[in-house]
């Protein structure tokens, strides 16, 4: 008997290759939620200390993933085909997406107790372990729902056509799921997850830092007391009190009109005090003019970013140093904003104005990194953004932190900032009416229902 073999057609490669995407990265984010149950156990039955670069960097992966494959739907091609052809798939695809803003909410709660979960150990285990194993439970379910409704229905309803349109969409740099850029940062993240994991868990256990931490991070830089500001004959901030330490985040929340921006606008300079007194790493702020703070390491990030939009992207950045002259180190702190930020180097010859929001946003976040910033000042970062945008503004946020930058960070979207913070205020009527960890202030019953609509 003659052996036979049936070829795909181009029409079914083309599918069987889009498809084969999907389950490919599916793959790879099974074998982390496999690996992050073994971490668990390894945890709780062997009680071994966990590995917080290893952990995040776990995190850093399905928050990636979720970004950009279930963040918005009519962004992926495959996705928008479905809904158009499947309007009862279109519930489901929304689901999808409120999952993906519930997943976020919770991974940042996981940092948070895992951060607590060092500084505590072992007594943060439990709370930790706990909200861990819901977690990846959750996402077990979504993947199913993906692979158990999406795929079956894109398999029998869509055209030849509309798997060629997904397979030219697929090399698109700005396709979330298909692009070869996206999926060559997941395999990155792949990379680096597999070299922290122990040997004993298949993966090649390379030694790395541990725990960063912020130098200095008990000593007070930032002191305010009694601090107290007006707007003609208005009384604005009435009797602040507040410090950061060299080294943490500290959010202010509260909401508009509370006297937030005014509050950052005295720190840098721009707004007179009418009494109180302010110092930076111990020295009185009363006589020190605002450009004097910049040199001596107070930047701030403006409220609606404030770019200068009839210059390009490359002269704002470098307006950031003019404090610092045009040394080789100032050219060099050019070519690093463009490594932090890839998306400036790619715009570098456009005027600013030009930019979207969240480009704009990180253009003037570089601006101000390229005055090497000892304090931070960052002033509603995410307003006006889209979700995905804002996700990347509080990741690099992060990043910065642990690279030793203090930031103040003044935010209405108060679940981010306080999941963020290592201590926060809120401030109402131009007073501080709370004041704690970052922890305990996304648990506080008052903040919970005044500022996250719980």
């Amino acid at each position: 008997m003659t052996e036979q073999h049936t070829e795909m057609t181009p029409d079914q490669s083309r599918r069987e290759q889009a498809i084969g995407i999907i389950v490919r990265e599916h793959q790879g984010l099974w074998r982390i939620l496999d690996l992050l149950d073994q971490l668990l156990s390894d945890m709780n039955v062997n009680e071994q200390r966990p590995d917080e670069r290893l952990f995040s960097r776990i995190f850093d992966y399905i928050q990636d993933f979720s970004q950009r494959v279930h963040s918005s739907p009519t962004d992926i091609e495959l996705y928008k085909l479905l809904g158009e052809k499947s309007p009862e798939t279109v519930p489901l695809l929304d689901k999808l997406s409120r999952g993906y803003l519930i997943g976020h909410q919770k991974l940042l709660e996981l940092r948070t107790l895992l951060s607590a979960c060092m500084e505590n150990w072992p007594e943060g285990r439990e709370a930790f372990s706990h909200a861990l194993a819901r977690f990846t439970e959750a996402l077990r379910k979504h993947i199913r729902k993906e692979e158990g409704v999406i795929i079956p229905r894109a398999r029998k309803l869509f055209t030849p056509e509309d798997w060629e349109q997904i397979a030219v969409a697929r090399d698109m740099e700005n396709d979330p799921l298909f692009g070869e850029r996206v999926r060559e940062e997941f395999r990155e993240l792949r990379h680096q997850i597999i070299s922290y994991t122990p040997e004993r868990f298949g993966g090649l256990g390379l030694k790395h830092e541990e725990r960063i931490s912020a130098p200095h991070a008990s000593q007070e830089m930032l002191s305010i007391s009694g601090l107290a500001t007006s707007y003609g004959q208005i009384e604005v901030l009435h009797d602040i009190d507040i410090h950061i330490n060299s080294g943490e985040i500290v959010s202010l929340v509260g909401a508009n009109g509370a006297g937030k921006s005014t509050l950052l606008m005295s720190i840098s300079g721009l707004r007179p005090l009418d009494r109180g007194r302010m110092t930076f790493e111990g020295k009185d702020l009363a006589k020190v003019s605002s450009d004097q703070r910049v040199a001596q390491g107070i930047v701030q990030v403006p409220e609606g970013r404030q770019v200068f939009k009839d210059l390009s992207v490359q002269d704002n950045l470098v307006l950031g140093a003019y404090t610092r002259g045009r040394s080789q180190e100032v050219r060099d702190d050019l070519e690093r904003m463009y490594t932090k930020f890839p998306i400036l180097r790619q715009k570098r010859h456009n005027l600013a104005g030009e930019l979207s929001g969240g480009q704009q946003q990180m253009l003037a976040m570089g601006r101000a990194l390229m005055a090497r910033p000892r304090l931070l000042l960052l002033d509603e970062p995410s307003m006006g953004l889209a979700p995905l945008i804002i996700e990347e503004i509080f990741d690099i946020i992060r990043e910065l932190k642990e690279e030793g930058i203090t930031i103040f960070l003044v935010e209405q979207n108060a679940s981010q900032a306080l999941a963020l913070a290592d201590r926060g205020y809120v401030l109402e009527t131009g007073q501080v009416v709370i004041e704690g960890t970052g922890r305990d202030l996304l648990s506080n019953e008052k903040v919970r229902e005044a500022y996250l609509g719980m």
